[in-house]
């Protein structure tokens, strides 16, 4: 998972701890052009939500997805959303 582990340093730097600032990643699998998006999200209490993306994943991470939350969120300690229901 070297690409990953590129991915949580991505995160790691853009993670800048501010007052009254929500953090969060969120892991998007699409479903028609079978690939996995990651995206970064952060906003102020009151305010517009920013969004960047992260990573674009090809099809062969589907599978890996919970693998994948867990890591982040075992690394970053951020909340992880997903699109993708039990």
């Amino acid at each position: 998972m070297n690409q990953i582990d590129a991915v949580i340093g991505d995160i790691k730097e853009m993670f800048a701890k501010q007052p009254n600032t929500i953090y969060e990643v969120r892991v998007v699998d699409q479903i028609y052009s079978k690939k996995v998006n990651i995206f970064f999200e952060w906003y102020k209490i009151g305010r517009a939500t920013h969004s960047q993306q992260i990573a674009r994943l090809d099809s062969s991470y589907r599978e890996q997805i919970p693998e994948i939350i867990k890591k982040i969120r075992k690394e970053t300690c951020l909340t992880v959303r997903t699109n993708i229901y039990d």
